[in-house]
């Protein structure tokens, strides 16, 4: 009874040491996109997260004069790109499903970095970014087996919506939409 008690906490020890650490699992289950109102501070080299989730923005204000949106994040991969360059592609959520809007390349300083912040400037366009709708952001890395994802968020963007009375104005060179 002695040895098999002493064997099944052998292989319990074996198997606990086999299994596979933690560490992969803690970097998935925070994989993220924190939108941020501001640019980190240089001399920040701890608790970037604590930072950003202090800076955290969930919706963003149109600039009415540009007709644009300025965003800001911070991005938490879940692993490292091994790549020198990343994508930054842009859903916008329609229910349950999300619609593909835009995608552009991030070019990172090291392969290896897991966090970085991006800045960018989303143009106003019908069918595209437009206020009052809410958008999910996604980093992929491309390799063998095609794009994986490795971190995500999601933003509102807020803004005037554009009201048209029906008329249109034929006494120009062009019709106009009133």
């Amino acid at each position: 009874m002695r040895t098999a008690t002493l064997v099944f906490s052998s292989l319990v020890a074996l198997g606990l040491s086999l299994a596979p650490s933690a560490r992969p699992v803690e970097a998935q289950a925070n994989a993220s996109i924190v939108f941020v109102s501001r640019r980190p501070p240089r001399e920040l080299s701890t608790n970037i997260r604590g930072w950003a989730m202090q800076n955290r923005v969930v919706t963003l204000a149109e600039d009415t004069e540009a007709h644009v949106w300025r965003v800001q994040l911070m991005a938490f991969c879940n692993r490292e790109p091994r790549a020198a360059e990343v994508n930054l592609v842009f859903y916008k959520l329609e229910g349950r499903t999300r619609r593909y809007i835009s995608s552009e390349p991030v070019a990172l300083s090291a392969p290896n970095e897991r966090i970085f912040f991006h800045n960018t400037v989303l143009h106003r366009g019908v069918g595209e970014f437009e206020p009052q709708n809410e958008y999910e952001v996604a980093i992929t890395v491309g390799d063998s087996r095609g794009n994986n994802e490795i971190a995500r968020g999601r933003i509102n963007l807020t803004g005037p919506v554009e009201r048209h009375s029906g008329v249109v104005d034929f006494t120009g060179s062009a019709p106009v939409l009133r």
